[in-house]
């Protein structure tokens, strides 16, 4: 189901994007559907046992993203195991956050 979801959505892109409905494709569908649309969001890492499942998030630039067509901040998600930071990190969420302050 969720899989049909993601074609669905990625259909829909391609479609406005060649039609040159592209005014509100920055904009952030309501969050139920958030999950099934966002790109290159990855699982969280399964860890080794007696690893621990590490997250933080990076923040991107005022005016990244719109919300309702309002400027937001694009958040990035990560996860990865204790033991192997580097060969485990995954996207786990790409979000727009909103209100930010154009410099």
């Amino acid at each position: 189901m969720r899989l049909s979801k993601l074609f669905a959505a990625a259909c829909l892109s391609l479609t406005l994007a060649a039609c040159g409905g592209t005014e509100s494709a920055d904009e952030v569908l309501p969050s139920e559907d958030l999950s099934s649309v966002e790109q290159h969001v990855e699982p969280v890492p399964n860890c080794l046992p007696g690893e621990q499942t590490v997250y933080w998030e990076e923040y991107g630039t005022c005016g990244e993203c719109t919300v309702s067509r309002k400027a937001g901040m694009r958040v990035r998600q990560y996860a990865a195991c204790s033991g192997n930071i580097a060969g485990t990190k995954s996207l786990i969420g790409n979000p727009c956050r909103t209100p930010c302050e154009l410099l």
